[in-house]
């Protein structure tokens, strides 16, 4: 600042002051009309500005909640009001039925005369089953009165039904309702009102005291503009608002003094800075010869730096090039400079772009290049292109405003073949992986097949009367198959988490179906070894989640399992706990803990490697194939946990794992179900519920064939099989939509499969109802769904399972089915034993199915007592079927079955 500025600065200070008349004061002055005073009033009064609104305010308030008040109130007495006539009418009810069923005229009027004692009963008339009035009453009221009306019907009871006997009109009377209601009404209008003129006086009162201060404000604040200091302030010293508006306008004064001493000093700091400027000039001059230097420095280093940088101005031309860009692009730095960039190093189709991108730029747009690296193609002076890095910054040069582009270029071509090979590589692999996990599920799928027959032959043929011997055999054979399918499912399972392909759900469920299916899948192994078999569940741990139950269930019943087979003796415990919760989701502890064989550090080092066990004699020891804690450890990862193992050799071992789960409840779970599986209460059959279903099996293998069917039989169903899409289309459209009440459709079969049968079965809306059931051994992710949007109701995976298969059936047939367990083998003692004579057998025979034909109560018990007789003259499946009707209680059918066995007894 000079010395001219500051004598502007004082010529400021010293201008006298110029002050304003306000209008609106020399309005109040010169007087006016009244109407014109009450406006100036209101413009300069905030007191009365503010009066007025609170009491609009409250006012309306009052309005608003006096009409509520009303409403609720009216309301409220109405219904009281209809509950006290009802109640009465039902009294009346009861008390005129027994006169009216009698016919009993002086009762009924009795009744009405007493009724007419009550106040409010306006008119009350009896009238008889065609509408006759047979008594009334009136009050005798000469005013109108409001009233409600309640008609209600008469009819007496007795020990057998009940007699319409008549009904009364009764209208009672709403005057008293209304009265406490006005009454109401005006008391709570009252009330606001006098607080509305409470609150308005009071602020007029406090309003008056707290203007005061301000007052003595606004004259401190003229004397100021006067120049002025000598002010007074009542408000000094309070804590409110306006002792710190008052200690502000003390401030300000005394800022006003300072400012006057400032001007002195200003004078004399004015000729001290002409001096620092003079110092501060020679002082640049140094430090321009040093930034000349560090220049030089900074371009060595430039020169020096491994990767190429080229600046350029705002006309695209090349101002700056170091020694790498000479090596990468092959332009030394003389030729290079003042050339266009674009045409330089930027290959041709690229070059309208840079363009494009430098005219939005400097036009105000943004770039997307800037501050940012990529990866684009430069060009060699021999025309040849290479793939680069670049980042480009904007830097500011020594004109005024004015900047140019940096660009630091590193040449990628080794980089980029490096990760060609290593994609190429990858790509191999990932081809490699995905083959493999192909021919594995392919494999799985291919195995399926057979294995369905061996499973379901085994499962019927325990069905049948066998020698103890044979009977060893066939569950020998059974339980192989099983233990072939579950390592059958294991591989599958191992195949779709190499693949990436394995998912889990997020679903409704209850822990305790996912405990008690582990039990029943588990306890008959614990039991067989004679171990003490334990679950406990912490009572604070949550009945409803919701999570994936089946991978949750396979991960508990592969550790029981895995804990069974490694104790020897002892005791072996499955334990979940409550952990906390976290993020909003529970945190349950699932644990099991045995007191097996156990294992060293080193075994428990590859424990959870798939293919592998703890040692090869554990392997020749124990069997199994090494991928079940594989599986589960996956398992476990993929739903947010991990398994942990304590173990010590000779003291068994503890597999723990933490799961999040979302709390759920039971409404949830039904929902779940509903859509899953639906509901078979919505299915209506056509025919009586006692005849046979009619299933129609589409099976292209003959032996699955077999074995579908003797399961179908077993429960009394009628089954017509074909061998392909193509034969169920045209014998259901032969047969039309009521010939069948059920289609178990084979998904792979050939001329047409079971995807394209359903298709077209489902265009045609006569078979709409029709519920068709999958039934595929492809047990991959995605065909469950895939079912469903074509048509199917539900979905069976081969080998079948019998109690799986019999639950789909009665949910979707409405017929109740139970697993038929095995037949147990057969005695060998000598022939005659269960009856004394085949006569007393047939006598047996015909005896139960005269009980059976009357629905005897009788029938279950001497069922029980004859059945050693009946075998002697019965099939070991007749027997079967029959024992399951006996124990459905299905009566009829038990009656055709024994009936067509006495016709068999009596043909020679």
């Amino acid at each position: 600042m000079n010395r001219r500025a500051t004598a502007r600065a004082t010529r400021s200070w010293r201008k006298p002051k110029e002050f304003v008349i306000d209008p609106l004061d020399k309005v109040l002055n010169d007087g006016g009309s009244p109407l014109s005073q009450l406006r100036l009033a209101w413009r300069r009064n905030i007191l009365l500005r503010l009066g007025f609104g609170i009491f609009l305010a409250v006012a309306i308030s009052t309005a608003i909640y006096t009409t509520y008040v009303m409403q609720s109130l009216r309301r409220e007495a109405e219904q009281n009001l209809g509950e006290r006539a009802e109640r009465l009418a039902a009294v009346l009810s009861q008390a005129l039925a027994r006169p009216l069923f009698d016919i009993n005229s002086a009762a009924v009027s009795s009744v009405v005369d007493a009724a007419g004692a009550t106040p409010e009963v306006l008119v009350l008339r009896v009238l008889g089953p065609n509408g006759v009035e047979l008594a009334s009453y009136v009050s005798p009221m000469k005013e109108p009165v409001a009233a409600i009306h309640v008609r209600r019907q008469i009819s007496f009871s007795d020990a057998r039904r009940s007699y319409p006997v008549g009904s009364i009109d009764l209208a009672y009377s709403r005057q008293q309702m209304d009265n406490d209601l006005q009454r109401q009404i005006v008391n709570t209008v009252a009330a606001n009102l006098l607080l509305a003129l409470a609150i308005v006086l009071s602020i007029f009162i406090v309003g008056r005291r707290a203007a005061r201060p301000f007052a003595d404000i606004r004259t401190g604040l003229e004397k100021l503009t006067r120049g002025e200091t000598d002010i007074k302030l009542s408000g000094i010293g309070r804590v409110d608002q306006v002792g710190r508006l008052s200690d502000a306008v003390l401030r300000f004064r005394d800022t006003l003094t300072r400012l006057r001493d400032a001007e002195r000093e200003l004078r004399d700091l004015n000729a001290e800075l002409e001096q620092r400027i003079a110092t501060r000039t020679a002082e640049l001059t140094r430090t321009t010869q040093i930034a000349h230097d560090s220049q030089a420095k900074l371009q060595t280093i430039v020169d020096t730096a491994l990767d190429a940088v080229v600046r350029m101005d705002l006309d695209g031309r090349i101002v700056g090039w170091n020694r790498q860009a000479e090596v990468i692009f092959g332009w030394q730095r003389e030729e290079a400079l003042g050339l266009d960039l674009d045409k330089t190093i930027i290959p041709p189709r690229f070059r309208y772009d840079h363009r494009r991108g430098m005219q939005r730029y400097l036009t105000g747009g943004t770039s997307g290049v800037l501050d940012t690296r990529i990866e684009v193609y430069a060009l060699r002076r021999n025309g040849e292109e290479f793939p680069i890095e670049l980042a480009i910054t904007r830097v500011k040069t020594e004109e005024h405003d004015s900047f140019e582009f940096c660009a630091f270029i590193r040449d990628i071509s080794e980089r980029r073949e490096r990760e060609q090979k290593l994609v190429t590589a990858n790509v191999m692999a990932e081809a490699a992986n995905i083959a493999k996990s192909e021919f594995l599920a392919n494999m799985s799928h291919e195995i399926r097949t057979p294995m369905s027959a061996v499973i379901g032959m085994a499962y019927l043929a325990l069905r049948t009367e066998l020698t103890p011997r044979q009977h060893d055999y066939i569950s020998k054979i059974h339980r192989a198959a099983l233990t072939l399918l579950g390592i059958i499912n294991d591989i599958l399972d191992f195949s779709k988490i190499e693949a990436g392909r394995l998912e889990v759900e997020a679903i409704p469920f209850s822990l305790e179906d996912v405990l008690v299916n582990v039990n029943s899948v588990t306890a008959q192994r614990a039991a067989d070894k004679r171990l003490t078999y334990v679950i406990n569940v912490a009572p604070e741990v949550p009945r409803y989640l919701v999570g994936d139950p089946l991978r949750l269930g396979q991960v508990l019943i592969n550790l029981v399992n895995n804990a069974v087979k490694f104790t020897l003796e002892g005791k072996l415990e499955l334990r979940c706990e409550l952990r906390g919760k976290r993020d909003g989701k529970v945190l349950l502890r699932f644990t099991v803990r045995d007191t097996g064989i156990g294992m060293t550090p080193q075994q428990k080092s590859r424990l959870f490697r798939a293919f592998s066990q703890a040692n090869g004699s554990t392997t020749r020891q124990f069997g199994g194939t090494g991928l079940g804690l594989s599986i589960s450890q996956q398992l476990v990862r993929l739903m947010g946990g991990n398994i942990d193992v304590e173990s010590e050799v000779d003291h068994g071992s503890t597999f723990c794992f933490d799961l999040p789960f979302t709390q759920s409840d039971a409404a949830a779970l039904a929902v779940q179900d509903a859509l899953h599986h639906g509901q078979a209460g919505e299915l209506k059959l056509d025919a009586s519920p006692r005849r046979t279903a009619r299933v129609l099996l589409a099976e292209d293998s003959e032996d699955n064939q077999d074995v579908t069917r003797e399961l179908l039989q077993l429960q009394g169903l009628d089954v017509e099989v074909v061998a392909n899409g193509k034969e169920a289309l045209e014998r259901l459209m032969a047969a039309g939509p009521l010939a069948y009440d059920l289609v178990l459709m084979d998904l792979g079969m050939p001329v047409m499969d079971g995807h394209q049968a359903t298709r077209l079965l489902r265009m045609d809306s006569r078979f709409s109802a029709l519920p068709i059931i999958a039934v595929t051994s492809n047990a991959l992710a995605g065909i469950r769904a895939r079912c469903l949007e074509e048509g199917m109701q539900d979905y069976l995976t081969k080998p079948i399972d019998p109690q799986r298969l019999y639950t789909v059936l009665s949910r979707w047939l409405g017929m109740s089915m139970k697993v038929i367990p095995p037949v147990p083998p057969a005695q060998e003692t000598a022939s005659g034993d269960a009856c004394a004579t085949l006569g007393d057998a047939r006598h047996a025979l015909r005896e139960l199915a005269a009980l059976v034909g009357e629905f005897s109560g009788e029938s279950v018990d001497y069922f029980e007592r004859t059945q050693a007789c009946l075998a002697t003259v019965l099939s070991s499946q007749e027997m079967a079927r029959l024992n399951h009707l006996m124990e459905q209680y299905e009566f009829a059918a038990a009656e055709k079955l024994l009936a067509d066995a006495i016709r068999n007894q009596e043909t020679p």
